[in-house]
């Protein structure tokens, strides 16, 4: 890119996305970890902007006041800012949000460009602001360039994030309630969730935290994945991770998922163990679709031949 420079900056928590799209787009991650009200991550970005004087900032929200800070130094120094809008950032579900993020999203008219997750995201998009927005998928691709060939386990994996709108409780008495003969294992911290270790068993087993190399090994060994979410607009990583490594993939069936996920996924309603389980079981015994996997593929790097012309 005419070795111009380009930064990615996140407060509070770098997400995989971030760190997939750096690679993607070859640029450098300022991650400052910081708690409300972000007083050392500001004075800790306004230090690496005068060090590197990037030509373009992708900003990774929520986080509005890292929004409004890089549009305000933008008159100290010429740079493209690009926000990557999390769902979370157009709604809010808390007090939390109302405060930190509502009051920032009319910013987002000052932006030179705005990225969103999916097409559903892209609805929430204020109309004015539609023409220089652009839907990015996560640059999947980049976990694993290839089908895992390594001996397949028989096991089936749940990347949790122990959050509130996951339905790891829900998948776990399916299993239990139809006996189901097959073994789960549950990856993250379950810390963050303690009591969600009662259901430990011979058929449920809780990793806790695994490196990297750690979680993709169980991963490419997996028989399937299940993963999901109870909300709408919300993207899973660990749904484009079961892509990645070429694993039959098992969903809820929220319409965000649908359409980015219709032609691969098998979907459950994550009310009713009875889909619950069926789903389980349908991808337990079948193979991915492949040509799909190539079509997302394709349509992903198209996004990102994209993004890069307009950043240069």
């Amino acid at each position: 890119m005419e070795n111009r420079k380009i930064a990615i900056v996140a407060w509070r928590k770098l997400s995989r996305r971030s760190q997939l799209i750096s690679k993607a787009i070859d640029a450098k991650i300022w991650f400052f970890r910081d708690e409300i009200p972000y007083i050392r991550a500001s004075l800790a970005t306004l230090l690496a902007l005068i060090r590197d004087s990037p030509h373009a900032i992708l900003v990774q929200l929520p986080q509005g006041p890292l929004l409004l800070e890089t549009l305000l130094l933008k008159t100290l120094r010429k740079y493209k800012v690009v926000a990557d809008v999390h769902s979370g950032f157009l709604v809010t579900m808390d007090w939390k949000g109302r405060l930190l993020n509502t009051p920032f999203v009319r910013f987002l008219q000052k932006a030179d460009l705005i990225l969103v997750h999916n097409d559903l995201v892209l609805n929430l998009i204020p109309m004015n602001l539609r023409a220089k927005t652009l839907v990015v998928l996560d640059p999947w691709y980049l976990l694993s360039s290839r089908e895992h060939k390594t001996e397949q386990g028989d096991y089936i994996v749940f990347p949790a994030s122990y959050a509130p709108d996951e339905p790891l409780e829900e998948v776990i008495n399916s299993i239990n309630s139809f006996n189901l003969d097959i073994k789960m294992y549950v990856t993250g911290d379950w810390k963050r969730r303690p009591r969600i270790t009662k259901y430990a068993s011979d058929k449920i087993k809780f990793t806790g935290y695994l490196r990297d190399d750690e979680y993709y090994k169980l991963l490419s060994k997996a028989k399937a994945v299940i993963t999901g979410t109870k909300r709408e607009y919300t993207s899973l990583m660990s749904a484009w991770e079961a892509i990645a490594f070429a694993k039959p993939l098992a969903l809820t069936a929220t319409q965000t998922l649908k359409s980015l996920f219709k032609d691969y996924a098998t979907f459950y309603d994550w009310k009713d163990r009875g889909s619950i389980a069926g789903a389980i079981k349908k991808v337990y015994a079948t193979k991915p679709n492949m040509a799909i996997r190539e079509q997302l593929r394709l349509r992903v790097i198209k996004n990102f031949e994209q993004l890069t012309k307009l950043l240069i």
